[in-house]
């Protein structure tokens, strides 16, 4: 092994040496270094005989690289072995062609990067990677479960038409599925009026852009059979929808490869279009070398997309239209193995690791990996399970659907695998073994005040006690560390579905709590700025000589109701026109169900806990119920050796009540 160089580190993670012996070296994590190398210390280094300095300045040559005088090239060296040379306008990989022995241990080893998402060289890397899950990952093994009711027959190569084929209950026919985004415009899809024609056959050609793209993908691939929702499940018949949503789980999960078409906002767009990365770039810059026991081998230097792009989940700095869908959340999460055609280059993800065509994700350690490669079937206990569903209903309330309603049957695949692992029953987005935990969700997190402005949803999504009720970003505490208060307890809680789906849309849900409760007022203090509806509110609850602040649902306004005496009662719920606002002084109640802990102070041991309480009205329909409207956080500190008081203890008083 050659000394090391100040000035490159001979492109390889080295471990920390003293600053002053590594005078570049900026920055230091655990996984990767970087060092900021001056071009004329490069020049300097060479010229004293460092070959890989040498190897630097002949890349910056080849590609032109140019420098401000105070401008310098960052080496980034990853424990991996994988090396990037980063100025502000280039991403240069140093790597060894496949083919070809390492030039040191850990270098990437790869082939060239594809031009094209329909070239060979792209469906070469498909290729490769379904070979290696294949052949070398026993979690990815594929599980018999019920097959998709239909399937298209794609035939061969160059064949004009595709047909719908329906699939015995025992077929064990391999096929790939297609995650896409439908759009605006009507695309062609299966009906009951057109239910034969599809089975006799339809041009290829007349169908969108992008499913046109799936069948020839499924063709290259050797395959004859593909699943697409719009034209495998009859759209007008309700009854058939209900029947294969509640399928989704073993849809995805026995699908052979599911096709994700990251970069296309329509069906009408198709993905098969990309120009990639590579197709701009100049060629590859290659120079003899001899690895570490001198055998003969090529040190090679490549464009490839830009670092950032591979540890958050975007491209070319914009958020991919695919992770804005609604129903694509599951299908990312259900699926063994997925390719997905981004702008720069391809993706696969499978059980067991992502890959990418230029090989950074495969040399990033998992906290680097900021994009989403879990696989809800990589969980194992329950309480990892339920941890990953607060996480997925944060993800999954980012993006959008096109009708409201789908909010349960558009996660229930995910639910599906959730309750088969944890035996739970499921209530409207919520989890029976869970629910008190599952209770803290947090619709006014991020835009306290703008809540005020938001009307509620005309139609019923589920009860309001579920984040399913709102239509909107809804959020869990980033810590897992709950305490639930000893004196809560579910005594009764159930949802019974409103079709076929157990796990989808929910006719009515109601839960039954024995809690502390304390009966407050609802404070409101009028904002200077404006929201959609109206001008904003900010929300507050009296809890004696403290104020909490209310993280509305939504809009709130006061009502009158009879209560079983026939007295007028007034209370706070939801609002469906933000304009009618609510009234300071109204009575509301807070129900505690526990705590979070957020840290301990490292010297006095003192412990930092945010409680957590339900803020409910009574429900206009049925004035003896509770409807919640919103949550309160109350942030504390329990001190070393202390019991836990709860400031208003006092104040509370354990109820039973009924939420809906």
């Amino acid at each position: 092994m050659p000394e090391v160089c100040d000035v490159c580190s001979n492109l390889r993670f080295q471990p920390l040496r003293p600053p002053r012996q590594l005078k570049t070296h900026i920055y230091t994590p655990t996984w990767f270094q970087s060092n900021l190398a001056a071009p004329s210390d490069l020049k300097l280094s060479s010229s004293q005989g460092c070959t890989t300095c040498e190897f630097v300045l002949q890349a910056i040559v080849h590609y032109e690289m140019q420098f401000q005088e105070d401008e310098t090239l960052s080496i980034l060296t990853y424990e991996s072995g994988g090396t990037l040379l980063q100025s502000i306008d280039h991403t240069i990989q140093v790597y060894t062609p496949e083919g070809q022995p390492d030039a040191w241990e850990g270098i990437t080893n790869g082939p060239e990067l594809s031009e094209h998402a329909q070239s060979d060289r792209a469906n070469q890397f498909i290729r490769s990677c379904l070979d290696k899950c294949h052949n070398l990952h026993p979690k990815c093994v594929q599980l018999g479960g019920r097959p998709p009711s239909r399937l298209i027959d794609v035939g061969l190569a160059h064949d004009d038409y595709v047909r719908l084929v329906e699939t015995p209950p025992e077929s064990h026919t391999e096929y790939i599925t297609l995650s896409y985004c439908w759009g605006d415009a009507d695309v062609v899809k299966t009906m009951s009026t057109n239910y034969d024609e599809m089975k006799s056959g339809i041009l290829t050609s007349i169908l969108p852009r992008t499913i046109q793209d799936a069948v020839i993908v499924t063709r290259a691939l050797g395959q004859r059979y593909l699943w697409v929702d719009a034209l495998c499940i009859i759209q007008d018949s309700k009854l058939d929808w209900e029947i294969e949503s509640a399928k989704m789980a073993s849809i995805y999960r026995s699908s052979l490869l599911t096709l994700a078409a990251a970069t296309a906002t329509a069906a009408s767009d198709g993905f098969l279009n990309q120009e990639h990365k590579a197709s701009t770039a100049k060629s590859a810059y290659q120079q003899p070398w001899h690895d570490e026991h001198g055998n003969k081998t090529v040190l090679a230097a490549r464009v490839v997309p830009d670092f950032e792009t591979h540890t958050e989940d975007a491209d070319d700095d914009d958020v991919l239209p695919l992770s804005l869908r609604g129903w694509t959340l599951q299908e990312q999460k259900l699926s063994t193995r997925t390719i997905s055609y981004r702008r720069q280059e391809l993706w696969w993800s499978c059980l067991t690791e992502p890959s990418c065509e230029c090989r950074i994700i495969n040399e990033l350690p998992e906290e680097a990996k900021k994009f989403s490669f879990n696989s809800t079937y990589s969980i194992t206990t329950a309480k990892e399970m339920y941890r990953e569903w607060h996480n997925t209903v944060g993800e999954y309330t980012l993006r959008a659907l096109k009708y409201p309603s789908d909010r349960l049957p558009a996660i229930a695949g995910v639910a599906r695998v959730v309750q088969d692992l944890t035996g739970s029953a499921y209530i409207a987005g919520l989890w029976k073994d869970n629910l008190v935990h599952d209770l803290t969700w947090d619709g006014g997190l991020y835009q306290v005040e703008a809540q005020s402005s938001v009307a509620a949803s005309p139609d019923f999504l589920g009860p309001t006690f579920s984040w399913v009720s709102v239509n909107r970003l809804v959020s869990y505490e980033w810590t897992d560390r709950w305490a639930q208060d000893t004196r809560c307890r579910i005594l009764a809680a159930e949802s019974p579905a409103a079709g076929l789906n157990p796990l989808g849309h929910v006719e009515s849900a109601y839960l039954t709590i024995s809690a502390p409760l304390l009966e407050s007022a609802l404070l409101v203090q009028s904002q200077n700025s404006q929201g959609p509806g109206g001008s904003l509110d900010r929300y507050l609850i009296s809890c004696g000589s403290e104020e909490l602040i209310l993280h509305a649902d939504v809009a709130l306004e006061t009502f009158e109701g009879l209560n079983q005496d026939g007295n007028i009662e007034t209370s706070v719920r939801r609002s469906h026109m933000p304009k009618t606002r609510a009234k300071s002084g109204t009575p509301v109640s807070l129900l505690y169900l526990g705590h979070f802990i957020e840290n301990q102070h490292p010297k006095t041991k003192n412990i930092h806990i945010n409680r957590a309480y339900l803020v409910l009205g009574k429900s206009p329909t049925d004035i003896t119920r509770y409807e919640r409207i919103g949550i309160a956080k109350q942030s504390c500190v329990i001190r070393k050796d202390s019991s836990e008081t709860p400031r208003f203890c006092d104040k509370f008083s354990v109820r039973v009540i009924t939420i809906v």
